[in-house]
């Protein structure tokens, strides 16, 4: 019997999601056989992407699902206060994707946007995707100030120094007085984070002000690098691959903008701290040909993290953890922040509808597991 993990990508889409012939066909040409990709359409996505994805199934050692409006219905009346809670038309019905690989064992679970386009590197092979849940050798980053900017492990085209998106505005622009620790160091790697070339995965002041292009890792960078404990950074939900262990407690919540999955990864390496689990950066990376977007509506999802991020971090940072699973630990957070959102605190009461249906999924999240 293959001790082969078993693997299942994620995407969702408001378009055909040609893309995926290109992955199909990377993940042959490197030897990685019938992996499961998760389609979740949406109220906007054409009729013509169910009909892709079968044919692209039919002809493709690989698995396509796809997850039409109506099939997502059906499935998620299995789950009520969840399929009631969801809303239509928006990015985190990739939670459904997520939530079916889980139920299904899937051992890793990839997640990946619609305009991320593989390169001709092995997108599932190690050095990246490939060390996800297996306990790995890796380069260990220590901060002097708490803090690590993933996005300084990228060659910029004009040299510029450019953040991930959510990482907090008052752990900007102090590169030139943090030290970094660089260590070897062994461990589980509960979650990797795939980067990105040409257009990175940025905030909208940072478009707004400068154009930003990636032409690579940096030539000094040799394979990927993990965070070591006290030491944080954000990831994203676009090529980035979690241990099946992770999902109970990555919730990506529409109530709370463009911060969705940041907050959800801050919660996520607390818990990694707390289980001496890793987080990595670095390979596989994609080339993202981004979707059009209103830098303005961007920027308006984006202020509430903005605001309160700090915040959220500390807290993080000082809650008590006893748990011995990611599902365990997710649920004290909730128990500590229903407490946390009630201090009197202006910043807090001015965001308290978004911060109370954010608290509202977390808890709708982790009851699904209960049963699962």
């Amino acid at each position: 019997m293959s001790n082969e993990k078993r693997q299942a990508i994620v995407t969702t889409t408001i378009h055909v999601p040609k893309l995926l012939e290109k992955y199909v066909k990377n993940l042959s040409f490197y030897g990685h056989h019938e992996i499961t990709f998760i389609v979740i359409g949406d109220q906007r996505t054409p009729s013509a992407a169910e009909k892709f994805c079968k044919d692209l199934d039919q002809k493709s050692e690989h698995h396509i699902i796809y997850f039409s409006v109506e099939r997502q219905e059906e499935y998620l009346r299995q789950f009520p206060k969840f399929k009631d809670f969801l809303p239509w038309n928006c990015i985190q019905r990739r939670n459904v994707g997520m939530l079916y690989a889980y139920e299904n064992d899937f051992d890793v679970i990839t997640t990946i946007d619609d305009d991320n386009i593989v390169t001709n590197d092995d997108f599932l092979g190690n050095p990246g995707h490939g060390m996800t849940g297996k306990i790995t050798q890796i380069i260990g980053i220590e901060s002097s100030s708490g803090w690590f900017n993933p996005c300084s492990l990228l060659e910029e085209k004009n040299h510029q120094i450019f953040y991930h998106r959510g990482h907090p505005l008052s752990q900007r622009g102090n590169d030139e007085h943090e030290f970094i620790t660089k260590c070897k160091v062994k461990g589980k790697i509960a979650v990797n984070a795939g980067l990105w070339l040409d257009d990175p995965d940025i905030d909208a002041i940072t478009r707004m002000n400068f154009p930003i292009c990636v032409t690579g890792m940096k030539t000094e960078i040799d394979g990927n690098i993990a965070l070591m404990p006290g030491t944080w950074a954000p990831f994203n939900s676009q090529n980035t691959s979690l241990a099946r262990e992770v999902i109970p407690a990555y919730f990506l919540s529409p109530h709370v903008g463009r911060y969705d999955d940041i907050w959800a990864s801050y919660i996520i390496k607390r818990i990694a701290d707390h289980l001496n689990h890793l987080i990595s950066y670095g390979h596989p990376l994609v080339r993202q040909t981004r979707n059009e977007h209103d830098l303005f509506k961007d920027l308006d999802q984006e202020i509430m993290g903005m605001e309160l991020t700090d915040q959220f971090c500390d807290f993080l940072r000082n809650v008590e953890l006893s748990g011995q699973s990611y599902y365990e630990c997710y649920y004290e957070i909730i128990q500590h922040l229903d407490d946390f959102l009630k201090i009197n605190d202006q910043k807090m009461k001015k965001y308290q509808a978004a911060l109370s249906n954010f608290l509202k999924g977390m808890k709708v999240w982790n009851e699904l597991f209960e049963a699962l």
